[in-house]
């Protein structure tokens, strides 16, 4: 015997019911907590309440006094904080600035011009290391602009000079190992002799 249902099927009720997307099993994203810095607020916050609470308490709450001592620390404190956040945002700066020059900077370059201009500002910042290694790359560079050999971002000087047999690259190549490479690493007369073998093999301003 079938039943007949004058409101239609429970079950294709039922299944109707289940696929409405409510009921997909999606759920609502959890609200994100606070931030470190939203933390750090309210632990200060908390900190001054007690504080102002322990003054009224030794003062009593209809002293004057406590309230100008309120005052003065709540303008100490933000002063604190308004130079602990100059110097984090300077020293952040900082650090922006000496990796896109060390490390973004060598790589993105696309020509042998670029990376000079690089290595002699590495160099005006004492950065005998890196202007070094500018330098070395500008050269790898500068020999495929020239069509002499081609460049390979893996290729050290050694294997450059041994492809190359030129007496010239031979001086920039010694400069550069002793510079990247020697006991003492980079100095600044080291960068003054491999940026002169520089300007003697590619004609470049030393």
């Amino acid at each position: 015997m079938i039943a007949v249902w004058p409101n239609g099927d429970p079950r294709d009720v039922a299944r109707a019911i289940v696929a409405q997307p409510r009921f997909r099993g999606t759920t609502a994203p959890a609200a994100s907590g606070p931030t470190l810095f939203e933390r750090l607020l309210l632990w200060i916050g908390q900190r001054l309440s007690e504080l102002f609470h322990g003054i009224d308490r030794l003062l009593g709450a209809a002293n004057p006094l406590g309230g100008v001592l309120a005052i003065g620390l709540t303008l100490a404190i933000a002063a604190g904080l308004l130079v602990l956040i100059v110097r984090f945002v300077r020293l952040r700066g900082r650090a922006h600035r000496a990796a896109g020059d060390a490390g973004t900077s060598i790589e993105r370059a696309l020509t042998s011009a670029e990376l000079l201009a690089l290595a002699h500002r590495l160099a005006r910042a004492e950065r005998w290391h890196d202007a070094a290694s500018a330098l070395l790359r500008a050269a790898l560079l500068a020999l495929d602009e020239g069509g002499r050999l081609r460049f390979d971002p893996s290729r050290t000087a050694g294997e450059a000079r041994r492809l190359l047999r030129d007496p010239g690259f031979d001086v920039f190549e010694r400069e550069a190992t002793a510079a990247l490479f020697a006991a003492g690493a980079a100095t600044a007369d080291r960068f003054a002799r491999l940026s002169e073998a520089y300007a003697q093999m590619f004609g470049a301003p030393a």
